[in-house]
């Protein structure tokens, strides 16, 4: 391989390993645990142990529920110290619209979009890759046919592709069963393109020794 191909590839290759490891680290390494976790609302774990995001949304309901009761009844017992007359309290009782969510609620809320945008990333990371993977193939495929820079192009788009949606993703709080879904996937598609990446890197060099020799 030329001095480029060799620098294109050597940075490749350091990128994807390092994201692998990482990935690797969050996986099975990264401590999860903390002190405070006694302290911490049981709802919690129930947002680790979620299996589907029905669940979540059946927690956030009973949760929202519950925020509106208790806000109900706040405004009632406003009522009585106020001393309102009879019919205007029951008026201001029954049509309460606007409450504030409790903490258990907003935290159930944000798993909920939490887990919403790591389904929306892993159907990203699965699309975009797959789009990696048919400009390498092309790539390879102009390379073969002489399009030198047409091909080194399309290869170096196609690799970068697969760097860029396979890069590390940030844990919210405990994490949930979609971001392990996610991670996982990463690990699998990390793995793929290193060892794509060294076929490519096999081809191009096989196929530059047989341009030398054809010369």
């Amino acid at each position: 391989m030329g001095a480029l191909q060799k620098t294109l590839f050597t940075l490749a290759l350091l990128t994807l390993s390092a994201q692998t490891i990482r990935h690797l680290y969050v996986k099975w390494l990264e401590p999860t645990s903390s002190a405070l976790d006694k302290y911490e609302f049981s709802m919690k774990e129930g947002i680790k142990k979620a299996g589907s995001l029905e669940e979540l949304v059946k927690q956030y309901d009973e949760a929202r529920k519950k925020s509106q009761e208790e806000a109900r009844k706040k405004k009632q017992e406003e009522a009585r110290k106020k001393t309102l007359e009879s019919e205007a309290e029951s008026s201001d009782v029954n049509s309460i619209t606007a409450f504030d969510l409790s903490s258990e609620a907003l935290t159930l809320r944000t798993a909920i979009q939490e887990w919403e945008a790591k389904t929306k990333e892993l159907f990203e990371l699965r699309f975009f890759w797959i789009c990696g993977l048919v400009l390498l193939i092309m790539g390879l495929l102009c390379y073969k046919q002489q399009y030198l820079w047409v091909g080194l192009t399309l290869i170096t788009a196609g690799i970068s592709e697969m760097i860029w949606w396979t890069s590390p993703t940030f844990r919210w709080g405990g994490g949930s069963k979609e971001f392990d879904k996610l991670l996982t996937n990463k690990i699998a598609f990390s793995l793929a393109s290193i060892v794509l990446l060294l076929i490519t890197g096999y081809f191009v060099e096989r196929m530059n020794s047989l341009r030398v020799k054809r010369a």
